[in-house]
């Protein structure tokens, strides 16, 4: 078998490393189409109300509380919400277990201090919208990454 031509494996890299002539133009559009696509969503169980003793459960949509989330995050920070991912309990995936957010930020932005308080946040929602109905659902992790650090309001930030 013959070693292939250097030449050619760097030109082969180079051409599939390069993104397609004109996403850049229609990226944000593109993705935002995606986005817009209608999903199912995953039902989350919620506690019942203290002293409820009708016959049932409720639950509430995934996507619901991800927009919930994303809505209140956006008011009262700084930052935008780029995902937000849900962790399910391994034996009943109508449980949360914990929540990821990847959060773009602004410049000059203490990012330590603002993960604290988007984590305190996302607490305080979670347990607002699906209560406790178990002893893990006060303790879940919430974790955040900033993947992202733009000049401005990030959310009319023209830089992403």
């Amino acid at each position: 078998m013959t070693e292939p031509d250097p030449l050619l494996s760097r030109a082969a890299s180079f051409l599939r490393a390069a993104p397609e002539p004109g996403w850049d133009a229609i990226s944000d559009s593109v993705l935002a189409a995606v986005r817009a696509t209608p999903q199912h969503g995953w039902p989350l169980h919620a506690a019942p109300i203290p002293g409820d003793t009708a016959p049932g459960s409720i639950h509430v949509s995934d996507h619901v509380l991800r927009a919930i989330l994303a809505r209140e995050l956006r008011r009262r920070f700084l930052c935008r919400p780029t995902a937000i991912t849900f962790i399910f309990d391994d034996r009943d995936d109508r449980l949360l277990r914990g929540v990821h957010l990847d959060i773009t930020g602004s410049y000059g932005t203490e990012l330590r201090a603002l993960g604290d308080h988007i984590r305190a946040t996302v607490a305080d929602i979670v347990h607002e919208v699906l209560g406790s109905s178990d002893t893990a659902g006060e303790n879940r992790p919430i974790d955040v990454t900033f993947t992202d650090v733009v000049t401005g309001d990030p959310l009319r930030s023209t830089e992403n």
